[in-house]
């Protein structure tokens, strides 16, 4: 069977210009690359389409499109094409929808320009079976930045109108004071309100469906894994994982080694140095993990037991690369905050337009492997030296570390099926068992993060006598060891060091002969609200969403727990840490009121628009 492809078509106009549409291109493209990549779809682009382009395309791949998507100059009755000696041509909508018409396979047309809402009737009428268009003249990098939205949700197995309305809240977020459009079902008329913002989904009443249409997905092989572990006879269904990294972790934690050199395993105590040897974001969910180790005997227990497991492997899987991720937008912002030269191209902007509009809708969908390889890139092309060394070999790529980038394919796509409650009964035990494996491979190629410490810094006291220098006593916790903090709870520590470090902040220290040596503040995206509010131990949080004014976190130890809400009112100081970092990376000066942009609208000028 063909496979399923997306054409992506573009034109300019020398006489007027679109200066996004080059980053247009590149940014839907880059966005849908990794799915061309694992062969689920195959990726069509034309830079400096022709009239003859799209012709050729459709004769060629007849009845393959899935999407066609057009950004460029346009009106309601004709698209702006270029020609073979570089000028322009406007190619009618009539004989256009005749051609997308007939395309049976044809999901959605996408025409990203200026008022192109007179066409959608022309193309219902002829079948199309969706359409996105535009009621009035558009700006250029709203445009932009509407696309790049859509197609990052898409990209994510989200569904056509679940994408709409995702790229409508960032746009609406972004461009305040305008309601979001609406979504119709059968041809609307050319005249019809659609609320506010320039863009419109618009449905064919035969089309049944078609908003909730997905990209396809890569389905799991539960056989994989069959023939090497046999699942119903092993003692504990955490030997997979623990098999794959112990070793690797043994090379940092002397008393794991100890452990595994002993003649008679002593199991609970290799699973405690386990979980204690990562930081406490991860190693919390791995102790959920690993005291929820008993096959219940019943199989109505069973089902509910492989079903609950399965969902910790997926979180334990997530706020591991949460934890990476947030490790890096840290230090994104130390740099920034060095170096004003540094810029966020606009191959990298998406990412962080995405990041920084997660709603309590879409945050559980977000792929923080994503803005990971982004910064790692942006690291990359500025030549910044990791602060963590070891992250810079972390490329979680296809031909580099295919093993690596297999199993993140994996634990996404069964994150996918958990989110939209898609797992078959008679699948669980094998995605379990599936998913054990790839969680160790990826905790293995993490496992350096045992060589850092993670603490809470609650207060910061000057110790000093008379004519010595001073030292800095720090009130600390540390945040290594979960299970023995989940058994034992956690003491404040006071330790001294020559220099001093932020104050009720939780920090990745560098230490040397007992002094810090580097350290990296992971506030505000790890919070620990104990410190913030002065009370004993520790309490921690991590960035989930915003929702308007206010910032979302996650209790660490109960994901389901009411979130923490952080706004002027309750612990302003994050509210603006994390303001001032949103404005640093867009390189503006912190303001909480949202700033006007001047742009060129997509118009033709056929049309008389720009």
């Amino acid at each position: 069977m063909s496979k399923p492809i997306i054409f992506l078509a573009f034109a300019n106009d020398r006489d007027a210009y679109l200066s996004m549409i080059n980053r247009e291109r590149k940014n839907v493209y880059r966005t849908l690359r990794r799915h061309s990549d694992e062969g689920i779809i195959q990726l069509e682009a034309e830079a400096s389409t022709t009239l003859e382009d799209i012709f050729d395309f459709f004769t060629r791949y007849d009845n393959q499109a899935v999407i066609f998507h057009y950004g460029g100059h346009a009106s309601g009755s004709h698209l702006q094409l270029e020609t073979a000696s570089a000028g322009n041509h406007a190619a009618g909508a009539g004989g256009l929808a005749q051609l997308l018409g007939m395309q049976e396979n044809l999901q959605l047309v996408f025409l990203n320009g200026c008022a192109t809402k007179p066409q959608v009737e022309l193309l219902l009428k002829s079948g199309v079976k969706a359409v996105l268009a535009t009621s009035v003249p558009i700006q250029d990098k709203m445009a932009v930045e509407f696309a790049e939205q859509f197609y990052h949700a898409l990209s994510r197995h989200i569904s056509i109108k679940k994408a709409f309305d995702i790229a409508t809240a960032f746009v609406t977020s972004k461009y305040e004071g305008r309601r979001g459009p609406q979504t119709y079902r059968g041809i609307v008329l050319p005249g019809s309100d659609t609320g506010g913002l320039p863009w419109g989904l618009y449905l064919n009443e035969d089309a049944t469906g078609v908003q909730e249409w997905t990209l396809p997905k890569r389905r799991s092989t539960p056989n994989v894994l069959r023939n090497r572990f046999d699942y119903e006879t092993r003692l504990d269904v955490n030997d997979i994982l623990i098999d794959i990294i112990c070793e690797e972790l043994a090379e940092y934690n002397a008393d794991l080694d100890d452990e595994l050199n002993k003649e008679e395993l002593d199991i609970p105590s290799i699973k405690r140095e386990i979980v204690d040897s990562f930081p406490t974001p991860i190693g919390e969910h791995l102790r959920k993990l690993f005291t929820r180790s008993n096959d219940p005997s019943l199989p109505d227990e069973m089902e509910q037991f492989t079903a609950g497991r399965l969902k910790q492997l997926i979180t334990t899987y997530r706020t591991s690369m949460q934890f990476i991720c947030y490790i890096q937008l840290s230090q994104l912002w130390d740099e920034k905050y060095k170096n004003r030269e540094l810029q966020i191209g606009e191959d990298y902007i998406v990412d962080f337009n995405s990041f920084f509009t997660l709603s309590e809708a879409n945050y559980q969908n977000f792929d923080y492997v994503k803005l990971i390889l982004t910064i790692s890139d942006i690291f990359d092309d500025y030549q910044i030296p990791y602060f963590i060394d070891e992250l810079v070999d972390l490329k979680i790529d296809t031909e580099r570390e295919p093993e690596l980038y297999e199993a993140y394919i994996f634990m996404n796509s069964v994150q996918e099926l958990v989110l939209n409650r898609e797992v078959e009964k008679d699948q669980t035990e094998d995605l379990c068992m599936e998913a054990e494996h790839h969680l160790g491979i990826i905790l293995k190629k993490i496992a350096f993060l045992v060589k850092y410490k993670l603490v809470t810094i609650k207060n910061i006291e000057i110790v000093k006598s008379r004519h010595e220098a001073p030292r800095f006593r720090h009130n600390q916790i540390t945040l290594n060891r979960a299970l023995t903090v989940a058994s034992t709870g956690i003491a404040e520590i006071g330790v001294e060091f020559d220099s001093f470090t932020d104050n009720k902040s939780v920090l990745f220290l560098k230490t040397e002969d007992n002094q810090i040596k580097e350290f990296l503040n992971l506030t505000p995206f790890v919070i620990d609200e104990n410190a913030l509010n002065s009370d004993y131990a520790s309490k921690l949080f991590l960035f989930a969403f915003q929702d308007e004014r206010a910032y979302s976190y996650q209790f660490l130890n109960n994901l389901n727990d009411e979130p923490l809400i952080v706004n002027d009112s309750t612990y302003a100081t994050i509210q603006s840490q994390f303001d001032r970092f949103k404005a640093e990376i867009f390189d503006r000066q912190y303001d909480p009121r949202p700033k006007s942009e001047t742009i060129k609208p997509r118009g033709s000028r056929f049309s008389r628009k720009r």
